[in-house]
């Protein structure tokens, strides 16, 4: 689906790759935001969101802001659970909230972001729920870059991951629908190996 909206791009004509918020820069660049425009690939996201999301336990669903807020309060509707979202930091004016909605201490959230790199910030929306007496065990995303540091800071930080998308699977549909060449591939390949090597290389 993501193939089919245009979603994702590509760029192999160095030194121009893609930055991507937690920094890192790579000759991809995948815009989930994208989805939410599209009524059936939108409702085929939440479907799947919805299985994994039946499988365990929580009281309330919560978006990372900004791109994790629709794909929370259209799960949150489907399930009839509670909602809240949770900001990058709390804001300088009102009551100065960093999340936004009714949690009480001990509720469980399901944390629920579009993609992940790094994963700073799902952890960071993770660290900000437990610090307000939330519990979080899980967080469910639409798409992961599947980098090494990201496994690593979600272990650190005791959540499970759970996407729908992982990098390698796109590449190869990517491949699979001529969208790369079979050499873009191996370039994409030696990216995702170690993405600060890379950038440094060339």
């Amino acid at each position: 689906m993501l193939l089919d909206i245009k979603a994702v791009t590509f760029s192999f004509t160095k030194p121009y790759l893609y930055t991507f918020v937690s920094g890192i820069k790579g000759p991809m660049y995948c815009d989930n935001r994208r989805l939410i425009s599209y009524p059936n690939k939108r409702r085929t996201v939440v479907d799947e969101v919805v299985k994994i999301a039946k499988r365990l336990d929580f009281d309330i669903v919560g978006g990372v802001s900004t791109a994790g807020i629709p794909w929370a309060a259209l799960i949150a509707e489907r399930l009839n659970k509670p909602m809240i979202y949770i900001r990058p930091e709390a804001k300088g004016y009102g009551k100065k909230r960093q999340i936004e909605g009714d949690m009480k201490k001990g509720d469980r959230i399901l944390v629920i972001e579009d993609l992940v790199s790094t994963g700073r910030s799902a952890i960071s929306a993770i660290t900000a729920v437990r610090r307000n007496g939330g519990k979080v065990s899980d967080c469910v995303f639409i798409f992961t870059y599947d980098l090494d540091i990201a496994k690593k800071n979600f272990e650190k930080t005791k959540c499970k991951m759970h996407p729908l998308l992982i990098f390698s699977d796109l590449i190869e549909a990517a491949v699979s629908r001529n969208y790369v060449s079979e050499e873009e591939k191996k370039e994409l390949l030696k990216w995702h190996k170690n993405p600060k090597k890379y950038w440094i290389s060339l």
